[in-house]
């Protein structure tokens, strides 16, 4: 049995990937997700699907909803607990453990300067995401879900950033230049993005547009967040400006609190 999160909730049956139908039943197997491997409570259950005002029939209807589930999914992999359920499942069945450990393992080796083998890799983990929805896209949120669904993400978009400068280092400037600027306009507090984007433009003999991409970033992290840009993109602007020594490959900085 294999389940997809980084997007719709899907489950891999005998027919194929389906979707469960049902919104209720949704939550339940998202949460169980989440804590795969490990217990959880009926009372949990019951708090993530009607939180603060479950009826009177709440641990009836989850426990219907369980049963339903244990029809798709089998009863070997949704197993009874003390008060409770847990979803057995091998890390390797879950996309988002495995985006996680491809995503971890792309970083390793862009670190280490294996650049090709950090393109391959990173590639690998952002493919398992359907398209630009978050995990879980169809499961309404609730305080069992949401932090891992924020988490998932923020790993998601590091990744792209990666993986963009992979490409950005492999020598691949006019083939990424327009995806960085649309990763800039898409999270254009992310100073990375900035930062990859005036480094691929520079490359291309864009020098001008290069510096107008500066400040862009200035007047947007102006506006919104009342800051000047980090050290690395003023240093890459001065660099650009006075053309002092090739570019070598772009830096990485720690983004400042409010930066996204």
């Amino acid at each position: 049995m294999r389940f997809r999160m980084l997007g719709r909730l899907l489950v891999h049956t005998g027919a194929g990937w389906v979707p469960v139908a049902a919104e209720q039943q949704r939550v339940v197997l998202a949460v169980l997700l989440v804590e795969a491997g490990r217990g959880v409570s009926t009372d949990k259950l019951v708090d993530a699907v009607w939180e603060k005002r479950p009826p009177r029939t709440a641990v009836n209807t989850v426990q219907a909803y369980v049963s339903r589930l244990r029809r798709l999914l089998g009863g070997a992999v949704l197993a009874s607990w003390r008060g409770g359920y847990t979803l057995l499942a091998d890390d390797g069945d879950i996309d988002a453990v495995v985006f996680e450990r491809v995503r971890a393992s792309g970083r390793r080796e862009l670190e280490a300067g294996r650049l090709e083998a950090a393109e391959t890799r990173l590639a690998q983990a952002l493919a398992l995401w359907c398209g630009t929805e978050p995990a879980f896209s169809d499961v309404p949120l609730n305080r069992w879900i949401e932090p891992r669904v924020t988490y998932l993400e923020r790993l998601r978009l590091g990744a792209v950033e990666d993986y963009a400068d992979a490409r950005l280092r492999l020598g691949q400037y006019a083939a990424v230049v327009d995806e960085l600027d649309r990763l800039a306009r898409e999270q254009p507090l992310r100073e990375q993005r900035w930062l990859l984007l005036m480094t691929a433009l520079h490359r291309c003999g864009r020098r001008a547009e290069a510096l107008q991409a500066y400040q862009r970033a200035r007047r947007i992290l102006q506006t919104e967040l009342g800051l000047e840009p980090g050290a690395a993109l003023q240093l890459l602007q001065r660099e650009i400006l006075i053309q002092d020594r090739p570019l070598r490959q772009p830096r990485r900085f720690r983004r400042r609190r409010g930066s996204a």
